[in-house]
């Protein structure tokens, strides 16, 4: 056999055992309860409150790569201020 196939066939084993270890086969292990550390009050609050800030933000991601990276951080953060299952 070729010695580069033998080389990519071990690097394509290591590289698929270690990409299934990464992904939750558990059920269990995924964060299914609505609400666990806040309650629906405190999420609508803090999801407001991250809205009128990102609103405010003079972050234009048309300018440059900076102002862009932060309208990209806006969003997530708006997303983790929203998503009852934080």
């Amino acid at each position: 056999m070729n010695k580069n196939f033998l080389r990519k066939a071990v690097v394509f084993f290591f590289l698929i055992f270690f990409l299934s270890n990464c992904v939750s086969k558990n059920k269990k292990a995924q964060n299914t309860i609505p609400y666990k550390y806040r309650t629906p009050e405190q999420v609508n609050i803090a999801c407001d409150n991250q809205m009128k800030r990102n609103t405010n933000s003079k972050a234009n991601a048309g300018s440059n790569i900076g102002n862009f990276l932060i309208g990209v951080m806006n969003g997530m953060q708006e997303d983790w201020a929203c998503d009852p299952l934080r």
